[in-house]
């Protein structure tokens, strides 16, 4: 690590980057969210030799956020009905990781120290994003140059299946010591599974998903009007072929069966009118037949083939895998064996090539490996948490006055419903989408509050100048001699 250049020069740039990022905290988290879906092409092209260390430039960034956002004190607190039960279950939760930290069971106490970065340091985001966003208007030009930035990252996957896998930009982020082999799908077998601008596959995957309901949400808000919102359309497009670049079938399947839900959420909040519905019924189609087109046709028949091989007797074992699994972790350690130890981070920590502390408890699924780690307490505060904040963003949803809010936060809520049973921890860039989404709803109550109070503002003003002038004149007319 001393004999590398590119560590020293990330090490000098710490100390001017966090008072930069304390000063400013609002676009050095904004800046984080970029970052996010740049930093694996930093760690596979630009410092390969810096890769561990690049990872975790964005979590210090967070961390000087943070403090920042502390530090402006003048800023009025806001907190809607419903987030201090979602805070207070957050808090406990903490508090249980903490003490989990010190299991007897656990192989090492900075395991923990993991652990709980995973768990709990990218929740403050939720609560610190909205004083980020001023307005209505800024809300939806950052939503909407976000949605851009994803066109050329979705361009990107299909340069790579298409430059085939000795290409230099078919690689995984990788150690020297444990180099990580290419993906490939495909009937031959010879299609590589890419991952754009990022270190895997599952981060880009993440990113396509959440990038296609931002625009779903972006565009439903907008009416689905053609007129001026060509670039959203086209990032949905681009994003949705890019999917069948992964080789990974969950996106694809996320959003046809997620599809019906937006609609009849969309209609139940009076947002889907006769009008947008026709609209929206002409535009599908012709959605789904570019998403097919601009994907090199090798990677759609890959994905074909690749869902065609899966039978349904496959298709229930992966539906009831997290429900057994987590059956089997309760009565293998019902009080855990310490936060982090489920990790794949802790086999880099332990320099082991299998995990023996977890003895025969090791799964898949994100919701065993929670019970693997806290037991049933920390799996009955995990779940309870994201089943709140699911119904919370659905109530929000639904309330809103704004019809472009009631869009973008019913996709949103959806995004976070699938939290429930998405992998949240042991994906970084899933965890920081999903409070980040949290965070976009909680940013849409404070703005329309804000409009709300503004408004009974100049009411009470207008009543105000009514009355002056009369009071006068009334006070003349009872010292008038009659």
């Amino acid at each position: 690590m001393f004999d590398n250049p590119a560590a020293w020069l990330l090490a000098a740039l710490v100390a001017p980057c966090a008072f930069l990022a304390i000063k400013y905290w609002q676009q050095a988290l904004f800046a984080v969210f970029v970052l996010l879906v740049f930093e694996g092409a930093l760690r596979k092209w630009a410092v390969p030799s810096a890769q561990a260390q690049m990872y975790l430039v964005k979590d210090g960034i967070l961390l000087a956020v943070y403090l920042g956002f502390i530090l402006d004190s003048l800023r009025k607190r806001f907190e809607p009905k419903g987030v201090g039960s979602i805070k207070t279950i957050l808090i406990v939760g903490l508090v249980w990781g903490c003490i989990e930290v010190f299991n007897p069971n656990s192989p090492a106490i900075l395991v923990g120290f993991i652990g709980l970065k995973s768990y709990f340091l990218y929740a403050p985001v939720a609560f610190i994003l909205p004083y980020a966003i001023k307005s209505r208007e800024h809300l939806f030009v950052l939503i909407r140059r976000y949605i851009i930035m994803a066109i050329p990252v979705a361009a990107l996957g299909f340069m790579q299946i298409a430059a085939g896998p000795e290409s230099r930009l078919n690689v995984y982020v990788s150690s020297e010591d444990t180099p990580t082999m290419i993906a490939y799908f495909g009937e031959k077998g010879d299609l590589v599974r890419t991952s754009g601008t990022f270190s895997y596959i599952s981060g880009y995957v993440v990113f396509l998903n959440f990038i296609a309901f931002l625009a779903i949400g972006y565009n439903m808000a907008h009416g689905w009007r053609l007129k001026n919102n060509i670039t959203p359309f086209l990032a949905l497009i681009l994003v949705i072929g890019a999917m069948f670049t992964t080789g990974s079938r969950g996106p694809i399947w996320i959003l046809v069966a997620t599809g019906p839900v937006i609609l009849w959420l969309a209609a139940k909040s009076r947002i889907l009118s006769r009008q947008i519905a026709m609209r929206l019924f002409m535009l599908v189609p012709v959605i789904i037949i570019l998403a097919l087109s601009v994907s090199p046709e090798a990677a759609v028949k890959g994905f074909m083939e690749r869902a065609e091989q899966a039978d349904t007797s496959y298709t229930l074992e992966r539906l009831y895998q997290p429900a057994w699994e987590t059956s089997w972790a309760l009565l293998g350690a019902p009080l855990g064996l310490g936060i982090g130890v489920a990790n794949n981070a802790a086999l880099t920590i332990m320099g082991a090539e299998f995990p023996w502390w977890l003895g025969d408890l090791i799964f898949e699924s994100e919701m065993a490996r929670v019970t693997t780690e806290l037991g049933v307490i920390g799996f009955l505060l995990t779940y309870s948490l994201r089943l709140l904040i699911a119904a919370f963003a659905l109530r929000c949803a639904m309330r809103f006055k704004d019809p472009a809010y009631r869009a973008l936060g019913t996709v949103l809520a959806v995004h976070l419903a699938l939290g429930v049973i998405g992998s949240i921890m042991l994906n970084p860039t899933a965890g920081l989408y999903y409070w980040g989404a949290l965070g976009l709803v909680l940013a849409m109550c404070r703005l329309e509050q804000s409009a709300a109070e503004f408004e009974t503002v100049l009411v009470r003003r207008a009543d105000t100048t009514n009355l002056k002038p009369a009071l006068p004149n009334a006070g003349a007319a009872r010292r008038r001699p009659s």
